[in-house]
Protein backbone atom coordinates (compact mmCIF):
# COMPACT_ATOMS: atom_id res chain seq x y z
CA UNK A 1 0.00 0.00 0.00
CA UNK A 2 3.04 2.30 0.16
CA UNK A 3 2.70 5.38 -1.98
CA UNK A 4 5.04 8.08 -3.12
CA UNK A 5 4.26 11.79 -2.75
CA UNK A 6 3.39 13.45 -6.06
CA UNK A 7 6.51 14.43 -8.05
CA UNK A 8 6.17 16.62 -11.14
CA UNK A 9 8.92 16.78 -13.77
CA UNK A 10 9.38 19.54 -16.32
CA UNK A 11 12.52 20.28 -18.28
CA UNK A 12 15.53 19.74 -16.05
CA UNK A 13 13.44 20.29 -12.91
CA UNK A 14 11.47 18.07 -10.56
CA UNK A 15 9.04 19.28 -7.91
CA UNK A 16 8.19 17.12 -4.90
CA UNK A 17 4.78 18.44 -3.86
CA UNK A 18 4.46 16.90 -0.41
CA UNK A 19 8.00 17.69 0.75
CA UNK A 20 8.06 21.19 -0.80
CA UNK A 21 11.36 20.57 -2.58
CA UNK A 22 12.46 21.69 -6.02
CA UNK A 23 15.43 20.14 -7.81
CA UNK A 24 17.35 21.16 -10.92
CA UNK A 25 18.81 17.90 -12.14
CA UNK A 26 20.08 16.51 -8.80
CA UNK A 27 20.74 19.85 -7.08
CA UNK A 28 18.11 21.27 -4.73
CA UNK A 29 16.86 24.77 -5.51
CA UNK A 30 15.87 26.98 -2.58
CA UNK A 31 12.43 28.59 -2.67
CA UNK A 32 10.57 30.38 0.10
CA UNK A 33 7.34 28.57 1.11
CA UNK A 34 4.96 31.03 -0.56
CA UNK A 35 6.96 31.03 -3.78
CA UNK A 36 6.97 27.23 -3.73
CA UNK A 37 3.20 27.13 -3.21
CA UNK A 38 2.78 29.53 -6.12
CA UNK A 39 4.89 27.32 -8.37
CA UNK A 40 3.05 24.19 -7.24
CA UNK A 41 -0.34 25.74 -8.09
CA UNK A 42 0.89 26.64 -11.55
CA UNK A 43 2.47 23.24 -12.18
CA UNK A 44 -0.63 21.31 -11.07
CA UNK A 45 -2.72 23.47 -13.41
CA UNK A 46 -0.19 23.32 -16.26
CA UNK A 47 -1.66 24.21 -19.63
CA UNK A 48 -4.47 26.19 -17.99
CA UNK A 49 -4.79 29.86 -17.20
CA UNK A 50 -4.60 30.44 -13.45
CA UNK A 51 -6.18 33.76 -12.53
CA UNK A 52 -4.43 36.04 -10.06
CA UNK A 53 -7.41 35.73 -7.72
CA UNK A 54 -7.09 31.94 -7.72
CA UNK A 55 -3.40 32.10 -6.84
CA UNK A 56 -3.99 34.60 -4.06
CA UNK A 57 -6.72 32.42 -2.53
CA UNK A 58 -4.78 29.17 -2.93
CA UNK A 59 -1.48 30.46 -1.53
CA UNK A 60 -2.59 33.04 1.04
CA UNK A 61 -5.91 31.39 2.03
CA UNK A 62 -8.14 34.35 2.85
CA UNK A 63 -5.36 36.73 3.96
CA UNK A 64 -5.39 40.07 2.17
CA UNK A 65 -2.20 40.64 0.19
CA UNK A 66 -1.55 42.98 -2.71
CA UNK A 67 -0.86 42.01 -6.31
CA UNK A 68 2.69 43.21 -5.73
CA UNK A 69 3.29 40.33 -3.30
CA UNK A 70 2.16 37.82 -5.92
CA UNK A 71 4.29 39.52 -8.56
CA UNK A 72 7.31 39.20 -6.26
CA UNK A 73 6.62 35.47 -5.78
CA UNK A 74 6.37 34.99 -9.54
CA UNK A 75 9.74 36.76 -9.92
CA UNK A 76 11.25 34.37 -7.35
CA UNK A 77 9.81 31.40 -9.23
CA UNK A 78 11.25 32.63 -12.51
CA UNK A 79 14.66 33.18 -10.96
CA UNK A 80 14.62 29.66 -9.50
CA UNK A 81 13.66 28.19 -12.89
CA UNK A 82 16.09 30.47 -14.78
CA UNK A 83 13.12 31.55 -16.85
CA UNK A 84 13.24 34.67 -19.03
CA UNK A 85 9.85 36.50 -18.90
CA UNK A 86 10.52 37.89 -22.38
CA UNK A 87 10.92 34.39 -23.86
CA UNK A 88 9.43 32.07 -21.21
CA UNK A 89 10.00 28.34 -21.10
CA UNK A 90 7.86 27.78 -18.02
CA UNK A 91 5.74 30.69 -16.74
CA UNK A 92 3.85 32.94 -19.11
CA UNK A 93 2.19 36.16 -17.92
CA UNK A 94 -1.29 36.90 -19.22
CA UNK A 95 -1.60 40.67 -18.64
CA UNK A 96 -4.41 41.69 -16.24
CA UNK A 97 -5.56 38.05 -16.07
CA UNK A 98 -3.01 35.72 -14.46
CA UNK A 99 -0.37 33.19 -15.37
CA UNK A 100 0.03 29.90 -17.19
CA UNK A 101 2.61 27.13 -16.81
CA UNK A 102 3.41 26.35 -20.42
CA UNK A 103 6.01 23.57 -20.18
CA UNK A 104 5.12 19.90 -20.55
CA UNK A 105 4.71 18.29 -17.11
CA UNK A 106 5.17 14.62 -16.34
CA UNK A 107 3.80 13.10 -13.16
CA UNK A 108 6.35 10.62 -11.82
CA UNK A 109 4.80 7.19 -11.31
CA UNK A 110 5.15 5.18 -8.12
CA UNK A 111 7.54 2.20 -8.33
CA UNK A 112 5.97 -0.78 -10.04
CA UNK A 113 6.10 -2.94 -6.91
CA UNK A 114 4.08 -0.45 -4.89
CA UNK A 115 0.30 -0.07 -4.89
CA UNK A 116 -0.69 3.46 -3.87
CA UNK A 117 -3.93 4.19 -2.04
CA UNK A 118 -4.99 6.49 -4.87
CA UNK A 119 -3.49 8.93 -7.32
CA UNK A 120 -3.50 12.44 -5.95
CA UNK A 121 -6.61 14.56 -6.23
CA UNK A 122 -4.22 17.35 -7.20
CA UNK A 123 -3.75 15.57 -10.53
CA UNK A 124 -7.40 16.00 -11.45
CA UNK A 125 -7.82 19.23 -13.43
CA UNK A 126 -10.47 21.69 -12.23
CA UNK A 127 -12.62 20.90 -15.26
CA UNK A 128 -13.12 17.39 -13.80
CA UNK A 129 -13.65 18.67 -10.26
CA UNK A 130 -17.14 19.23 -8.87
CA UNK A 131 -18.82 20.46 -5.70
CA UNK A 132 -22.33 19.43 -4.70
CA UNK A 133 -23.94 22.25 -2.72
CA UNK A 134 -26.67 21.48 -0.16
CA UNK A 135 -30.02 21.38 -1.92
CA UNK A 136 -32.42 24.11 -0.79
CA UNK A 137 -35.48 23.08 1.23
CA UNK A 138 -38.63 24.54 -0.35
CA UNK A 139 -40.97 22.48 1.82
CA UNK A 140 -43.13 23.97 4.55
CA UNK A 141 -41.64 21.65 7.18
CA UNK A 142 -38.20 22.84 8.39
CA UNK A 143 -37.38 19.26 9.46
CA UNK A 144 -37.06 18.43 5.76
CA UNK A 145 -33.74 20.29 5.93
CA UNK A 146 -32.12 17.02 6.98
CA UNK A 147 -33.57 15.27 3.95
CA UNK A 148 -32.26 17.98 1.62
CA UNK A 149 -28.80 17.89 3.19
CA UNK A 150 -28.80 14.12 3.11
CA UNK A 151 -29.79 14.00 -0.55
CA UNK A 152 -26.82 16.26 -1.34
CA UNK A 153 -24.47 14.14 0.76
CA UNK A 154 -25.62 10.93 -0.92
CA UNK A 155 -24.89 12.51 -4.30
CA UNK A 156 -21.43 13.42 -3.04
CA UNK A 157 -20.86 9.86 -1.81
CA UNK A 158 -22.03 8.40 -5.11
CA UNK A 159 -19.81 10.65 -7.22
CA UNK A 160 -16.71 10.09 -5.06
CA UNK A 161 -16.65 6.50 -6.30
CA UNK A 162 -15.66 7.76 -9.76
CA UNK A 163 -11.82 7.96 -9.94
CA UNK A 164 -12.01 10.30 -12.94
CA UNK A 165 -13.65 12.99 -10.78
CA UNK A 166 -12.47 15.05 -7.84
CA UNK A 167 -15.53 15.62 -5.68
CA UNK A 168 -15.31 18.17 -2.89
CA UNK A 169 -16.25 16.65 0.46
CA UNK A 170 -19.26 17.48 2.61
CA UNK A 171 -17.73 19.96 5.05
CA UNK A 172 -16.24 22.19 2.34
CA UNK A 173 -19.25 22.23 0.01
CA UNK A 174 -21.67 22.69 2.94
CA UNK A 175 -19.69 25.70 4.19
CA UNK A 176 -21.58 27.68 1.54
CA UNK A 177 -24.99 26.70 2.90
CA UNK A 178 -27.23 29.75 3.27
CA UNK A 179 -24.65 32.05 1.72
CA UNK A 180 -25.40 34.09 -1.36
CA UNK A 181 -22.03 33.42 -2.99
CA UNK A 182 -21.32 33.78 -6.69
CA UNK A 183 -20.60 30.46 -8.41
CA UNK A 184 -17.33 31.84 -9.75
CA UNK A 185 -16.19 32.63 -6.20
CA UNK A 186 -17.22 29.18 -5.01
CA UNK A 187 -15.30 27.65 -7.89
CA UNK A 188 -12.20 29.63 -6.96
CA UNK A 189 -12.33 28.71 -3.28
CA UNK A 190 -12.96 25.02 -3.90
CA UNK A 191 -10.86 24.65 -7.04
CA UNK A 192 -13.71 23.15 -9.08
CA UNK A 193 -14.96 23.66 -12.59
CA UNK A 194 -18.58 22.66 -11.91
CA UNK A 195 -21.19 23.03 -9.19
CA UNK A 196 -24.29 20.88 -8.75
CA UNK A 197 -27.08 22.65 -6.89
CA UNK A 198 -30.82 22.31 -6.62
CA UNK A 199 -33.97 22.47 -4.52
CA UNK A 200 -36.37 20.00 -2.97
CA UNK A 201 -40.09 20.31 -2.30
CA UNK A 202 -41.45 17.40 -0.25
CA UNK A 203 -45.16 17.01 0.39
CA UNK A 204 -46.47 13.77 1.84
CA UNK A 205 -45.04 10.94 -0.20
CA UNK A 206 -44.18 13.08 -3.25
CA UNK A 207 -40.96 14.87 -4.20
CA UNK A 208 -40.25 17.64 -6.65
CA UNK A 209 -36.52 18.04 -7.17
CA UNK A 210 -34.84 20.58 -9.41
CA UNK A 211 -31.14 20.15 -10.16
CA UNK A 212 -28.70 22.10 -12.27
CA UNK A 213 -25.03 21.78 -13.15
CA UNK A 214 -23.26 25.13 -13.46
CA UNK A 215 -19.90 25.88 -15.06
CA UNK A 216 -17.95 28.02 -12.57
CA UNK A 217 -15.80 29.69 -15.21
CA UNK A 218 -18.56 31.19 -17.31
CA UNK A 219 -21.47 30.82 -14.89
CA UNK A 220 -23.64 29.08 -17.50
CA UNK A 221 -25.89 26.03 -16.99
CA UNK A 222 -24.33 22.88 -18.43
CA UNK A 223 -27.39 20.80 -17.54
CA UNK A 224 -30.67 21.19 -15.65
CA UNK A 225 -33.67 19.00 -14.98
CA UNK A 226 -36.79 18.79 -12.81
CA UNK A 227 -38.14 15.56 -11.35
CA UNK A 228 -41.54 14.67 -9.85
CA UNK A 229 -41.33 11.31 -8.07
CA UNK A 230 -42.59 9.26 -5.17
CA UNK A 231 -40.49 9.47 -2.01
CA UNK A 232 -39.74 5.76 -2.28
CA UNK A 233 -37.95 6.38 -5.59
CA UNK A 234 -35.34 8.65 -4.00
CA UNK A 235 -32.40 6.22 -4.37
CA UNK A 236 -33.07 5.58 -8.06
CA UNK A 237 -33.52 9.32 -8.53
CA UNK A 238 -30.16 10.09 -6.90
CA UNK A 239 -28.52 7.57 -9.20
CA UNK A 240 -30.24 9.14 -12.22
CA UNK A 241 -29.04 12.63 -11.26
CA UNK A 242 -25.48 11.34 -10.75
CA UNK A 243 -25.43 9.73 -14.18
CA UNK A 244 -26.81 12.89 -15.80
CA UNK A 245 -24.00 14.86 -14.17
CA UNK A 246 -21.38 12.42 -15.48
CA UNK A 247 -22.88 12.64 -18.97
CA UNK A 248 -22.82 16.45 -18.85
CA UNK A 249 -19.18 16.36 -17.74
CA UNK A 250 -18.41 13.78 -20.46
CA UNK A 251 -17.04 11.32 -17.89
CA UNK A 252 -16.98 7.72 -19.06
CA UNK A 253 -17.46 4.99 -16.48
CA UNK A 254 -14.78 2.33 -16.36
CA UNK A 255 -17.11 -0.32 -14.88
CA UNK A 256 -20.38 -1.79 -16.13
CA UNK A 257 -22.67 0.97 -17.35
CA UNK A 258 -25.73 -0.43 -15.59
CA UNK A 259 -24.06 -0.78 -12.17
CA UNK A 260 -25.82 1.79 -9.91
CA UNK A 261 -23.71 4.56 -8.40
CA UNK A 262 -26.27 4.95 -5.61
CA UNK A 263 -28.32 2.01 -4.40
CA UNK A 264 -31.13 1.65 -1.88
CA UNK A 265 -29.43 1.33 1.51
CA UNK A 266 -32.59 0.63 3.52
CA UNK A 267 -36.16 -0.56 3.02
CA UNK A 268 -37.43 2.06 5.49
CA UNK A 269 -37.68 5.70 4.48
CA UNK A 270 -38.08 6.62 8.16
CA UNK A 271 -34.77 4.89 8.92
CA UNK A 272 -33.13 6.67 6.04
CA UNK A 273 -34.25 10.10 7.24
CA UNK A 274 -33.01 9.33 10.75
CA UNK A 275 -29.65 8.25 9.32
CA UNK A 276 -29.33 11.51 7.38
CA UNK A 277 -30.07 13.48 10.53
CA UNK A 278 -27.48 11.44 12.46
CA UNK A 279 -24.77 12.12 9.90
CA UNK A 280 -25.57 15.84 10.03
CA UNK A 281 -24.87 15.74 13.78
CA UNK A 282 -21.80 13.51 13.42
CA UNK A 283 -20.09 15.95 11.07
CA UNK A 284 -19.90 18.44 13.95
CA UNK A 285 -18.04 15.93 16.19
CA UNK A 286 -18.55 17.56 19.60
CA UNK A 287 -19.35 15.43 22.61
CA UNK A 288 -22.95 16.54 23.19
CA UNK A 289 -23.74 16.51 19.48
CA UNK A 290 -22.27 13.02 19.07
CA UNK A 291 -24.84 11.73 21.54
CA UNK A 292 -27.59 13.24 19.38
CA UNK A 293 -26.11 11.49 16.34
CA UNK A 294 -26.03 8.20 18.26
CA UNK A 295 -29.71 8.52 19.15
CA UNK A 296 -30.58 9.02 15.47
CA UNK A 297 -28.54 6.01 14.35
CA UNK A 298 -30.03 3.83 17.10
CA UNK A 299 -33.57 4.82 16.06
CA UNK A 300 -32.70 4.12 12.42
CA UNK A 301 -31.54 0.62 13.39
CA UNK A 302 -34.80 0.06 15.28
CA UNK A 303 -36.73 1.04 12.14
CA UNK A 304 -34.58 -1.23 9.94
CA UNK A 305 -32.31 -3.75 11.72
CA UNK A 306 -30.67 -4.52 8.38
CA UNK A 307 -29.55 -0.93 7.67
CA UNK A 308 -25.75 -1.33 7.39
CA UNK A 309 -24.93 2.38 7.07
CA UNK A 310 -26.64 3.13 10.39
CA UNK A 311 -24.43 0.56 12.15
CA UNK A 312 -21.35 2.16 10.62
CA UNK A 313 -22.54 5.61 11.67
CA UNK A 314 -23.05 4.44 15.25
CA UNK A 315 -19.61 2.80 15.20
CA UNK A 316 -18.07 6.11 14.14
CA UNK A 317 -19.73 7.87 17.08
CA UNK A 318 -18.35 5.41 19.62
CA UNK A 319 -14.94 5.59 17.95
CA UNK A 320 -14.88 9.40 17.97
CA UNK A 321 -15.82 9.53 21.66
CA UNK A 322 -12.98 7.16 22.52
CA UNK A 323 -10.30 8.68 20.29
CA UNK A 324 -10.90 12.11 21.82
CA UNK A 325 -10.97 10.53 25.30
CA UNK A 326 -14.49 11.57 26.23
CA UNK A 327 -15.11 8.00 27.42
CA UNK A 328 -12.82 5.11 28.51
CA UNK A 329 -11.47 3.07 25.58
CA UNK A 330 -12.82 -0.24 26.94
CA UNK A 331 -16.31 1.28 27.12
CA UNK A 332 -16.47 2.46 23.51
CA UNK A 333 -14.04 0.76 21.13
CA UNK A 334 -15.40 -2.81 21.54
CA UNK A 335 -18.88 -1.46 20.74
CA UNK A 336 -17.48 0.34 17.68
CA UNK A 337 -15.77 -2.86 16.53
CA UNK A 338 -18.93 -4.95 16.92
CA UNK A 339 -21.01 -2.39 15.04
CA UNK A 340 -18.47 -2.18 12.20
CA UNK A 341 -18.50 -5.99 11.92
CA UNK A 342 -22.30 -6.00 11.78
CA UNK A 343 -22.26 -3.37 9.05
CA UNK A 344 -19.81 -5.38 6.95
CA UNK A 345 -21.68 -8.64 7.54
CA UNK A 346 -24.75 -6.95 6.09
CA UNK A 347 -22.88 -5.27 3.23
CA UNK A 348 -19.34 -6.52 2.50
CA UNK A 349 -18.95 -3.74 -0.10
CA UNK A 350 -19.61 -0.89 2.36
CA UNK A 351 -16.63 1.48 2.25
CA UNK A 352 -17.80 3.26 5.41
CA UNK A 353 -17.76 -0.02 7.31
CA UNK A 354 -14.09 -0.65 6.51
CA UNK A 355 -13.18 2.87 7.61
CA UNK A 356 -15.07 2.36 10.90
CA UNK A 357 -13.22 -0.92 11.40
CA UNK A 358 -9.84 0.66 10.61
CA UNK A 359 -10.36 3.30 13.31
CA UNK A 360 -10.67 0.57 15.94
CA UNK A 361 -7.67 -1.39 14.62
CA UNK A 362 -5.55 1.77 14.67
CA UNK A 363 -6.37 3.30 18.04
CA UNK A 364 -7.47 0.29 20.12
CA UNK A 365 -6.24 -3.02 18.72
CA UNK A 366 -2.91 -1.55 17.56
CA UNK A 367 -3.15 -4.04 14.71
CA UNK A 368 -1.24 -2.20 12.00
CA UNK A 369 -1.64 -4.85 9.32
CA UNK A 370 -5.42 -4.95 9.77
CA UNK A 371 -5.56 -1.14 9.73
CA UNK A 372 -3.75 -0.99 6.41
CA UNK A 373 -5.89 -3.75 4.92
CA UNK A 374 -9.18 -2.09 5.86
CA UNK A 375 -8.13 1.37 4.71
CA UNK A 376 -6.95 0.02 1.36
CA UNK A 377 -10.25 -1.83 0.92
CA UNK A 378 -12.27 1.27 1.83
CA UNK A 379 -10.42 3.42 -0.67
CA UNK A 380 -10.75 0.76 -3.33
CA UNK A 381 -14.53 0.99 -2.88
CA UNK A 382 -14.67 4.78 -2.49
CA UNK A 383 -11.45 6.40 -3.74
CA UNK A 384 -12.68 9.97 -3.21
CA UNK A 385 -13.35 9.78 0.55
CA UNK A 386 -11.45 12.59 2.27
CA UNK A 387 -12.04 11.15 5.75
CA UNK A 388 -10.53 7.80 4.72
CA UNK A 389 -7.49 9.50 3.20
CA UNK A 390 -7.12 11.40 6.47
CA UNK A 391 -7.29 8.12 8.38
CA UNK A 392 -4.67 6.68 6.04
CA UNK A 393 -2.46 9.67 6.86
CA UNK A 394 -2.92 8.99 10.58
CA UNK A 395 -2.00 5.33 10.17
CA UNK A 396 1.08 6.12 8.09
CA UNK A 397 2.18 8.71 10.68
CA UNK A 398 1.79 6.19 13.50
CA UNK A 399 4.10 3.71 11.75
CA UNK A 400 6.59 6.39 10.68
CA UNK A 401 6.00 6.45 6.91
CA UNK A 402 5.87 10.23 6.82
CA UNK A 403 6.31 10.93 3.10
CA UNK A 404 3.27 8.77 2.45
CA UNK A 405 1.40 10.23 5.42
CA UNK A 406 1.90 13.77 4.14
CA UNK A 407 0.77 12.74 0.66
CA UNK A 408 -2.42 11.22 2.12
CA UNK A 409 -3.40 14.20 4.29
CA UNK A 410 -2.71 16.57 1.40
CA UNK A 411 -4.99 14.34 -0.66
CA UNK A 412 -7.67 14.70 2.01
CA UNK A 413 -7.12 18.46 2.00
CA UNK A 414 -7.46 18.63 -1.79
CA UNK A 415 -10.77 16.77 -1.50
CA UNK A 416 -11.99 18.88 1.43
CA UNK A 417 -10.15 22.23 1.22
CA UNK A 418 -12.32 24.15 3.70
CA UNK A 419 -12.70 21.40 6.30
CA UNK A 420 -12.33 22.44 9.96
CA UNK A 421 -11.29 18.85 10.72
CA UNK A 422 -8.99 17.91 7.84
CA UNK A 423 -6.95 21.13 7.78
CA UNK A 424 -5.78 21.04 11.42
CA UNK A 425 -4.77 17.42 10.94
CA UNK A 426 -2.55 18.40 8.02
CA UNK A 427 -0.64 20.55 10.52
CA UNK A 428 -0.61 17.68 13.04
CA UNK A 429 0.93 15.35 10.45
CA UNK A 430 3.74 17.78 9.67
CA UNK A 431 4.31 18.12 13.44
CA UNK A 432 4.71 14.36 13.85
CA UNK A 433 7.03 14.30 10.84
CA UNK A 434 9.31 16.81 12.59
CA UNK A 435 8.54 19.61 10.14
CA UNK A 436 7.50 22.06 12.81
CA UNK A 437 7.71 25.30 10.83
CA UNK A 438 5.46 23.86 8.15
CA UNK A 439 3.10 22.59 10.85
CA UNK A 440 2.90 26.05 12.40
CA UNK A 441 2.25 27.62 9.01
CA UNK A 442 -0.57 25.17 8.23
CA UNK A 443 -2.24 25.65 11.62
CA UNK A 444 -2.00 29.43 11.59
CA UNK A 445 -3.62 29.37 8.17
CA UNK A 446 -6.51 27.35 9.61
CA UNK A 447 -6.99 29.92 12.37
CA UNK A 448 -7.39 32.67 9.79
CA UNK A 449 -10.51 30.90 8.56
CA UNK A 450 -11.60 29.21 11.81
CA UNK A 451 -10.32 31.40 14.68
CA UNK A 452 -12.35 29.46 17.25
CA UNK A 453 -11.14 26.00 16.20
CA UNK A 454 -10.22 24.36 19.51
CA UNK A 455 -8.55 21.45 17.71
CA UNK A 456 -6.27 23.90 15.91
CA UNK A 457 -5.35 25.80 19.08
CA UNK A 458 -4.64 22.45 20.77
CA UNK A 459 -2.37 21.19 18.00
CA UNK A 460 -0.65 24.57 17.69
CA UNK A 461 0.23 24.43 21.39
CA UNK A 462 2.25 21.28 20.76
CA UNK A 463 3.93 22.82 17.72
CA UNK A 464 4.95 25.95 19.63
CA UNK A 465 6.40 23.72 22.33
CA UNK A 466 8.40 21.76 19.75
CA UNK A 467 9.75 25.09 18.45
CA UNK A 468 10.81 26.04 21.98
CA UNK A 469 8.31 28.89 22.25
CA UNK A 470 6.69 27.88 25.52
CA UNK A 471 4.80 31.12 26.19
CA UNK A 472 2.95 30.76 22.87
CA UNK A 473 2.43 27.04 23.57
CA UNK A 474 0.81 27.79 26.93
CA UNK A 475 -1.40 30.50 25.44
CA UNK A 476 -2.68 28.18 22.69
CA UNK A 477 -3.36 25.30 25.06
CA UNK A 478 -5.17 27.55 27.50
CA UNK A 479 -7.45 28.73 24.71
CA UNK A 480 -8.26 25.09 23.95
CA UNK A 481 -8.81 24.32 27.64
CA UNK A 482 -10.76 27.37 28.75
CA UNK A 483 -12.98 27.60 25.66
CA UNK A 484 -13.92 23.94 25.49
CA UNK A 485 -15.54 23.40 28.85
CA UNK A 486 -13.29 20.43 29.52
CA UNK A 487 -11.63 19.26 26.32
CA UNK A 488 -9.68 16.12 27.27
CA UNK A 489 -5.91 16.65 27.40
CA UNK A 490 -6.09 20.45 27.07
CA UNK A 491 -5.70 21.37 30.76
CA UNK A 492 -3.10 18.63 31.34
CA UNK A 493 -1.15 19.72 28.25
CA UNK A 494 -1.06 23.24 29.68
CA UNK A 495 0.23 21.74 32.93
CA UNK A 496 2.97 19.96 31.01
CA UNK A 497 4.10 23.28 29.49
CA UNK A 498 4.00 24.99 32.91
CA UNK A 499 6.32 22.28 34.22
CA UNK A 500 8.73 22.78 31.33
CA UNK A 501 8.74 26.52 32.06
CA UNK A 502 9.88 25.76 35.58
CA UNK A 503 6.54 26.75 37.10
CA UNK A 504 6.38 23.50 39.02
CA UNK A 505 3.95 24.57 41.73
CA UNK A 506 1.40 25.64 39.11
CA UNK A 507 1.94 22.39 37.20
CA UNK A 508 1.35 20.38 40.39
CA UNK A 509 -1.87 22.27 41.03
CA UNK A 510 -3.05 21.24 37.54
CA UNK A 511 -2.05 17.66 38.37
CA UNK A 512 -3.98 17.72 41.64
CA UNK A 513 -7.06 19.13 39.92
CA UNK A 514 -6.90 16.43 37.23
CA UNK A 515 -6.54 13.65 39.81
CA UNK A 516 -9.48 15.05 41.77
CA UNK A 517 -11.58 15.19 38.60
CA UNK A 518 -10.58 11.61 37.78
CA UNK A 519 -12.26 10.48 40.99
CA UNK A 520 -15.66 11.44 39.61
CA UNK A 521 -15.31 11.39 35.81
CA UNK A 522 -13.07 9.89 33.15
CA UNK A 523 -9.67 11.50 32.73
CA UNK A 524 -7.33 9.66 30.34
CA UNK A 525 -4.25 8.30 32.08
CA UNK A 526 -2.12 9.55 29.19
CA UNK A 527 -3.13 13.12 30.10
CA UNK A 528 -1.91 12.59 33.68
CA UNK A 529 1.28 11.10 32.25
CA UNK A 530 2.00 14.32 30.36
CA UNK A 531 2.25 16.38 33.54
CA UNK A 532 4.58 13.82 35.14
CA UNK A 533 6.66 13.96 31.96
CA UNK A 534 7.02 17.73 32.24
CA UNK A 535 7.87 17.53 35.94
CA UNK A 536 10.59 14.97 35.25
CA UNK A 537 8.89 12.43 37.53
CA UNK A 538 9.78 9.46 35.38
CA UNK A 539 8.73 6.76 37.86
CA UNK A 540 5.19 8.14 37.89
CA UNK A 541 5.34 8.69 34.12
CA UNK A 542 6.16 5.07 33.32
CA UNK A 543 3.62 3.81 35.86
CA UNK A 544 1.01 5.83 33.95
CA UNK A 545 2.22 4.56 30.57
CA UNK A 546 1.99 0.97 31.83
CA UNK A 547 -1.63 1.64 32.79
CA UNK A 548 -2.21 3.23 29.36
CA UNK A 549 -1.26 -0.04 27.72
CA UNK A 550 -3.68 -1.96 29.94
CA UNK A 551 -6.43 0.61 29.33
CA UNK A 552 -5.75 0.68 25.58
CA UNK A 553 -5.37 4.48 25.72
CA UNK A 554 -5.73 5.81 22.16
CA UNK A 555 -2.95 8.39 22.62
CA UNK A 556 -0.32 5.63 22.75
CA UNK A 557 -0.70 5.14 19.01
CA UNK A 558 1.09 8.50 18.53
CA UNK A 559 3.78 7.94 21.17
CA UNK A 560 6.65 6.70 19.03
CA UNK A 561 7.07 9.93 17.07
CA UNK A 562 5.50 12.63 19.25
CA UNK A 563 8.24 15.17 20.07
CA UNK A 564 6.92 15.43 23.65
CA UNK A 565 8.58 12.10 24.38
CA UNK A 566 11.99 13.01 22.93
CA UNK A 567 13.61 13.18 26.39
CA UNK A 568 12.57 9.68 27.44
CA UNK A 569 12.61 8.00 24.04
CA UNK A 570 16.03 6.32 24.60
CA UNK A 571 14.89 4.98 28.00
CA UNK A 572 14.53 1.15 27.87
CA UNK A 573 11.22 1.49 29.73
CA UNK A 574 9.84 3.64 26.92
CA UNK A 575 11.09 1.22 24.30
CA UNK A 576 9.39 -1.58 26.22
CA UNK A 577 6.09 0.32 26.05
CA UNK A 578 6.51 0.67 22.27
CA UNK A 579 7.31 -3.04 22.00
CA UNK A 580 4.10 -3.94 23.83
CA UNK A 581 2.02 -2.06 21.25
CA UNK A 582 3.98 -3.32 18.25
CA UNK A 583 5.87 -0.12 17.43
CA UNK A 584 9.39 -0.95 18.66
Amino acid sequence: MATQPPTYRFGEFSLEAADRRLFRNSAEVTLRPKAFDTLRCLVVRHGHTVRKEELLEAVWAGTFVSDAVLTHCITEVRQALRDDPRAPRFVRTLPKVGYSFIADVELAAAPADEAPFLRSALEVPPASAIAVLPFVNLSADPDNEYFCDGLSEELINGLTKIPELRVVAHSSSFSFKGRDADVREIGRQLGVGSILEGSVRKAGGRLRISAQLIDTTGGFHAWCEQYDRDLGDVFALQDEISRSVLAALKVKLAGPVRTPLITASTVSMDAYLLYLQGRAYWHRRFEGVLQKAMACFEQAIQKDPGFALAYSGLADCFGSLAVWAFVPPHDAFPKAAALARQALDMNPALAEGYTSSALVHLFYDWDWQATERDLARSLDLNPGSSITHLMAGHYLSVVGRFDEAIAEVLQAQALDPLSPVVNPNVGWTFYLAGRHDRAREELERVLLRFPESLMTHFYLGYVWAALGRLDEALASLRVASESSGGMPFAAESAGWVLAMQGRRDEARRVLSASLARAATTYVPTSAIALIHLGLGDDEALFACLDRCVEERDAMLAWAKFMPVFDRVRPDPRFQAILSRIGLA
